[in-house]
């Protein structure tokens, strides 16, 4: 039979969608211009949507036109929820800008970081013309409101920001440089140290402090756990802070506290080059890095092909706990790692192979994401993208809206990504678990029911929640409800039915409606109602309710009660209904009161102010008005029963 809408009670959400799969895509949008657009870093924002930051060599498409723009400038991208653009911002000037990350602020501003080499246009000017370190001030509607440059004069670059608990922020960096704002750096020549800067929420420099050895250091990625920071990247070096057994390139943690002082030196890694792009803390207390690996030794085991996957886990303290390769015969790494609702890791970057963990590829480089369980079994993988080149660069989820934002860039004109603006934009894609719930529909016969799934969605138009509707039985207007009353005559009242259907009342005069569940009725005389629960499959349950019209005061006195607490006869008290004036009053033995009424329904319980009282008998006054307003008096006795 044909399944008619069912009429909805009972909502029921549940916590997940579907195990052992992604979220399902919401959408996939490619934004930039007519060349290179590439985004770095995407976070959610306050209202709702995302900012993406990058940077663009484009000078048309979404981006507005800058008269100084030779290479590439700072671009900032902000989305509303559905994948619309809000504003963006492009600055720079005739030499090289680009952000690396960015950072939503508590009052609804944003930090922007990244890198300048420009001495003209809206830049600051900094050290000799020198790329420098470049930290940015945006209101929530995208005004600049300060720009700050760090550095020397060597070739400095901002990688990472971190809000620290006392309200200032804390910069990852690498630097060439030995003067200006930055001292200490362990090598020379072209190679970089690490540099982690203090600044205030205006800017300001508090301190600057170099790590490394005298080759190549770089950290990317931040995390502040019980007032430690923890902070990753690579080493190539085998002195300075480095520990000495260092190979060739290895994954590099370091920890340092409040004040910068260096707490703890370790590497991770092979004879080869491994690498540590991101970070995250776990639910368990222990940091997940990920990145690539090019090593078949050493911590390194179960390598797939010429470069691959590699996730660690490791203590707070550094010890490994678990390690983890990935891939194919050809090249992938892992740029972008978060900690998932479950306590899971979700693991992104490019995947060039075919073969392999990539047996799915769509084109020449696909965004690739893994999911892993906390102990770093795979449990699903997927690739987005198109026939191109997509490189997946980092990822951003809100736990309780189950949202999941990829960002990367594309140049593929298909599959996931077929509105293409030039060589490469901005590719940023929506995941959304939708969540699940169940509804009754009221029933003629559960064996009938017909398994009926409805899907909502957002106002994106999107689906959000996807409806299993629940059979059951239909119920008569009165379960579980009294279904009689009493009134006076003159007097109004409400009659309520409920049930899993649609009421309906039979036609009487007195009633003040018949479709509506709880309609006011005015009895002149003792009345019999009759309700009706319809079905929108056709069927019905019928039930009455009946109202007394009383025509003068009803008092009737029991002769005793036994406050046991099994439900029957736990009260003393006149039984009936009065219109007006009430008051009981009972007394023991001594002539002494000790209960106090004034509405029929408060009675006594057999306690006073709390204590058992001795069974016995005791005496009651009972005065009341009746309708004529005329006061009457009675007086007995009464027995407490044990």
């Amino acid at each position: 039979m044909k399944f008619l809408k069912p009429i909805l009670l009972l909502l029921f959400f549940h916590p997940g969608y579907l195990t052992g799969q992604p979220a399902p895509r919401q959408w996939a949008t490619r934004y930039g211009g007519g060349n290179v657009d590439i985004p770095f870093s995407i976070k959610m924002t306050a209202d709702g949507g995302t900012i993406t930051a990058g940077y663009t060599d484009s000078r048309d498409g979404d981006i507005l036109p800058h008269p100084q723009r030779d290479y590439w400038d700072l671009w900032l991208l902000k989305l509303d929820k559905c994948g619309r653009i809000e504003w963006e911002r492009s600055l720079g000037g005739t030499g090289y800008e680009s952000a690396r990350d960015v950072l939503p602020t508590p009052d609804g501003g944003y930090l922007v970081l990244g890198e300048t080499n420009s001495t003209d246009g809206n830049v600051v000017a900094g050290y000799g013309g020198t790329k420098d370190i470049w930290l940015l001030r945006f209101s929530a509607a995208g005004n600049l409101e300060w720009q700050k440059r760090y550095g020397g004069t060597g070739l400095d670059i901002g990688n990472k920001l971190l809000r620290l608990e006392d309200g200032n922020f804390l910069i990852a960096a690498s630097s060439t440089s030995n003067d200006g704002q930055i001292n200490g750096n362990h090598s020379t020549g072209t190679y970089t140290d690490a540099v982690l800067l203090k600044v205030d929420p205006a800017g300001n420099l508090l301190w600057s402090r170099c790590y490394g050895g005298s080759k190549n250091e770089e950290l990317f990625a931040l995390e502040l756990i019980n007032g430690t920071v923890y902070a990753s990247g690579f080493t190539n070096s085998t002195d300075g802070d480095i520990p000495p057994d260092q190979k060739n390139y290895d994954i590099w943690l370091l920890a340092v506290d409040a004040g910068g002082n260096k707490m703890m030196s370790k590497i991770y890694g092979g004879s080869q080059n491994d690498v540590g792009y991101c970070m995250t803390k776990g639910a368990d207390g222990t940091l997940s890095i990920a990145g690539y690996t090019t090593s078949t030794d050493g911590d390194v085991t179960g390598a797939r092909g010429a470069q691959d996957y590699w996730i660690i886990n490791v203590t707070l303290r550094g010890k490994l706990n678990w390690q983890k390769t990935f891939g194919g015969s050809d090249a992938e790494y892992a740029k972008t790692i978060v900690t998932d609702r479950d306590s899971g890791y979700l693991v992104g970057g490019v995947a060039y192979s075919r073969d392999g963990d990539c047996d799915a590829a769509r084109g020449e480089g696909d965004f690739w994401l893994l999911k892993l369980s906390p102990s770093g079994t795979l449990l699903w993988k997927r690739h987005f993208g198109g026939s191109g080149n997509d490189h997946l660069r980092a990822m951003v989820l809100d736990t309780r809206k189950k949202e999941y934002y990829l960002a990367g860039d594309a140049d593929s004109d298909d599959g996931d990504f077929s509105n293409g603006r030039g060589d490469a934009d901005f590719a940023i894609l929506k995941m959304k678990e939708p969540d699940t719930a169940e509804k009754d529909s009221a029933v003629c016969r559960l064996t009938e029911f017909v398994p009926v799934r409805d899907t909502l969605t957002d106002i994106c138009g999107y689906d959000s929640v996807i409806i299993n509707y629940r059979p059951v039985q239909l119920s008569g207007p009165f379960d579980k409800l009294r279904q009689s009353d009493t009134v006076f005559a003159g007097q109004q009242i409400t009659l309520q039915a409920a049930g899993n259907g649609q009421i309906i009342w039979n036609s009487h005069p007195t009633l003040s409606c018949t479709d509506c569940t709880d309609p006011v009725a005015s009895p002149r005389e003792t009345t019999v109602y009759t309700a009706t629960n319809l079905s929108p499959l056709g069927c019905r349950v019928s039930g009455t309710f009946t109202v007394v019209v009383l025509t003068d005061a009803v008092i009737a006195i029991p002769s005793g009660f036994t406050p046991n607490g099994d439900g029957l006869n736990d009260y003393f008290g006149p039984l009936g209904k009065v219109p007006g004036f009430f008051r009981l009053q009972v007394y023991n033995r001594n002539g002494e009161l000790i209960f106090r009424s004034s509405a029929p329904e408060q009675r006594w319980n057999g306690r006073i102010r709390g204590e058992l009282q001795p069974p016995g008998v005791y005496i009651y006054q009972v005065e009341y008005t009746d309708m004529l307003q005329r006061t009457h008096r009675q007086k007995g006795t009464f027995v407490l029963i044990r």
